[in-house]
């Protein structure tokens, strides 16, 4: 099951990016994570955009998170930028994750069809399957590479 996260989701959402951060390449900075900055994160973003939870069994296993802001380089632009797709490990080659990231893609288009952005943006994380994006429709912006 998919669904939209509330306030009353706050702290599965924080568990749930915790966990995403332990398994990405942030891992070795997670002793200094700030669960009140990472909470009012979520509660930013669930006011400016969707966080999405995947459930399996009724319990959280993955997450999309998303945003509606400003584009940085074009500012009087509104796009979508997808923050965290997150599925634990076990799930994330299921059809489940997939659904997830279909989720964000049907929301994303129907905004840009009624011109409440002007497109949507998705990251390949070192936790995303490596899936063909372009045979959805992205065109490949930018690679983000982390060094510490």
């Amino acid at each position: 099951m998919i669904r939209l996260a509330t306030r009353s989701d706050i702290n599965v959402v924080t568990d749930l990016i915790c966990e995403f951060l332990q398994n990405t390449s942030y891992h070795d900075h997670t002793d200094n994570v700030d669960i009140n900055h990472i909470k009012q994160l979520v509660y930013v973003i669930l006011q400016q955009g969707y966080i999405w939870l995947l459930y399996k069994d009724n319990e959280a296993v993955g997450l999309l998170a998303a945003v509606r802001e400003r584009n940085i380089w074009l500012p009087n632009k509104i796009t979508l930028r997808e923050l965290v797709w997150y599925v634990r490990e076990q799930y994330r080659t299921s059809v489940l994750a997939g659904r997830l990231f279909i989720t964000f893609c049907n929301v994303a288009q129907r905004l840009l069809e009624t011109d409440n952005i002007v497109g949507y943006f998705t990251t390949r994380m070192s936790t995303t399957a490596d899936y063909d994006l372009e045979r959805r429709g992205f065109r490949l912006t930018e690679k983000l590479y982390f060094k510490d």
